[in-house]
């Protein structure tokens, strides 16, 4: 080991190429034991001088220097202290299949002809890239072992750079973090060659260079993280305020976040608007409640928004807890479903015309009976009382009794004409906001009075009521549900054969659910066509029989209401429909 020049001075960040291997700076004696070896003195000092380097260059690193320069002062410090002709520190990376490949951190200022003073100053701001790794210090990066060669041939030294100066002797020293390679150093011309003693020698300068090039992945790892964070931010920040959909963030009731769509959707002009606002502004009374629900815990909720200029906005919404700013809050995600409310009403009233219109004669015959003897004893009665007005018999007479039998009759003829009306008057009405309190039996009993035509010819009607609790629904919606299910039942059987067939109607109490149930022994329905049964106009009637949206509307409106609605058929066997009705209307229904 030479005695290394100017002992604890500073060494420049500037790279140069240094004087001639061997020789001491000017100024300095030459200082070795007899056999060639340096003396403890140099030893201390370049040891020192190291010590001292490696101190420096970790201070700046730490304080944010430039890294170019800091590996630059270490290749110096190396070359000084080994008097090494040329050098190089590297970092190991690798190709997207795989491949090691060796960029530079700090390299010999390749000189020695114009062309490659141009490619160094062109190249080594980025670092140049050597892939070779039949080659020496390919050998290092493939081993990942230090590589000594005192005396290597040209073809064991290729680069790509021309006219590259003839090597007497290499020394590759790879460094590595716990679990991989992170780079190698590498160092070229030392008058004598190198030995192990150098390797031991230059063991810190490794670990400092390994510290460094983490530190920097590392810094380069935050920076790509904290860069795809603020990535994403802005992706999640855009794709929210283009969501077609209402999004709303709020805490504990107060608002803190409202997109585009929000705002239209409540009818402002800017989200500023209805920042810091309490909820319950924006809502029908109750419909905060549901905006605050668990996540799941409901599925979608109907909630009824209050618009800026007073009319009522429906939407239908999801609720989930997020982290905001650091803090829990609620994100509330509703789809405005005013028009498709809208078109839906307008379509169930479009079906109950369309079942009016297919019942319309036999509901006039059912009006009909009862009129026609209803005015044939009114015209008795008119003529008996001016006969007996002419005679004048009293009241009281046998001829007055056959009157008072006779006015019975048409009460009771006037009567079923009423009821009817009724009946026809609950399943038509269009009274979609309205619930209460409905008892199923009475529905089922108007509404089997309506379809009555349709049953009496073609089977036997069997009512099996049993005891159940009022549900909290529409009177109209649960009406146009049981009819659609009797005219169903009734058109699957032939007329005929009253006797052999039967429609029977059930109700029972289950859990918190009552269920009604409409069975006939008609012809049934196939397996396939079960599967498609709630499908809109889907149908299995004749052209010109029905829309196909009866069934699809039926099943819209039970789960509407929170219930469901299923169907049992075979072939030949007949068909059940079973209505699940919650007794409690759930939060966020429509009905």
């Amino acid at each position: 080991m030479v005695e290394p020049a100017n002992g604890h001075e500073r060494v420049s960040g500037r790279m140069e190429r240094p004087g001639h291997p061997g020789t001491p700076d000017e100024g300095e004696p030459v200082e070795t034991q007899r056999d060639g070896a340096p003396t403890a003195e140099q030893s201390l000092r370049a040891s020192n001088l190291l010590l001292h380097a490696l101190t420096e260059v970790q201070t700046e690193f730490i304080q944010g220097h430039d890294t170019h320069q800091l590996f630059d002062k270490l290749l110096l410090v190396l070359l000084k202290l080994t008097h090494s002709e040329y050098g190089f520190i590297g970092e190991v990376l690798f190709t997207p299949e795989g491949t090691p490949f060796l960029r530079t951190r700090a390299v010999t200022h390749v000189a020695w002809t114009d062309t490659l003073r141009e490619f160094y100053l062109r190249e080594v701001s980025t670092g140049l890239e050597f892939p070779h790794l039949q080659k020496l210090f390919g050998a290092v990066m493939v081993s990942g072992r230090p590589v000594l060669d005192n005396a290597p041939s040209p073809e064991e030294f290729g680069t790509r750079l021309e006219d590259h100066p003839p090597l007497s002797s290499f020394l590759g020293l790879p460094f590595h973090s716990p679990t991989e390679m992170v780079g190698m150093v590498g160092l070229a011309n030392r008058p004598g060659g190198f030995d192990t003693g150098v390797i031991t020698f230059l063991r810190p300068v490794l670990a400092t260079c390994c510290a460094i090039l983490q530190g920097l992945r590392n810094e380069q790892r935050r920076r790509r993280a904290e860069d795809a964070q603020r990535r994403s931010a802005e992706s999640f920040r855009l794709l929210i305020e283009r969501s077609p959909d209402a999004i709303f963030i709020h805490r504990r009731g107060m608002l803190l976040f409202a997109n585009s769509a929000a705002v239209r959707l409540l009818g402002y002009t800017s989200g500023e608007q209805l920042r810091g606002r309490e909820l319950e502004a924006f809502v029908q009374s109750g419909g905060e409640a549901m905006l605050h629900e668990s996540p799941g815990g409901n599925g979608l909720l109907e909630v009824r928004f209050r618009h800026c200029q007073g009319h009522e906005v429906v939407g239908e919404v999801v609720t989930l807890s997020l982290v905001f700013d650091g803090r829990p809050a609620v994100v509330c995600i509703a789809r405005d479903m005013t028009e498709r409310r809208q078109v839906q009403q307008k379509l169930r009233a479009t079906e109950r015309m369309v079942s009016l219109g297919t019942l319309a004669a036999g509901v006039a015959h059912e009006i009909n009976n009862p009129l026609s003897y209803l005015l044939s004893n009114l015209h008795f009665v008119d003529d008996e009382l001016s006969a007996m007005a002419e005679a004048g018999e009293p009241l009281g007479s046998a001829r007055g009794g056959e009157l008072r039998e006779a006015l019975k009759e048409a009460l009771s003829g006037s009567l079923r004409v009423r009821d009817i009306v009724r009946d026809l008057k609950t399943f038509s009405r269009d009274t979609e906001d309205q619930r209460g309190w409905v008892d199923v039996r009475g529905v089922l009993d108007s509404c089997v009075n309506i379809a009555w035509s349709e049953i009496r010819h073609r089977a036997r009607l069997e009512k099996d009521y049993g005891e159940v609790p009022l549900v909290e629904a529409n009177e109209s919606r649960l009406a146009q549900i049981f009819l659609n299910l009797l005219v169903n039942a009734a058109q699957a059987i032939p007329h005929g054969d009253v006797r052999a067939n039967e429609i029977r109607v059930s109700t029972h109490h289950e859990g918190e659910q009552v269920v009604v149930a409409v069975r006939d022994t008609g012809a049934g329905i196939s397996e396939e066509n079960l599967r498609r049964l709630f499908e809109p106009f889907f149908t299995t009637k004749p052209v010109g029989v029905g829309t196909g949206l009866g069934l699809s509307i039926c099943h819209g409106i039970v789960t509407g209401m929170g219930g469901r609605i299923t169907v049992d058929s075979k072939l030949g066997e007949g068909t059940t429909f079973r209505v699940f009705l919650p007794i409690k209307r759930p939060a966020g229904v429509s009905a």
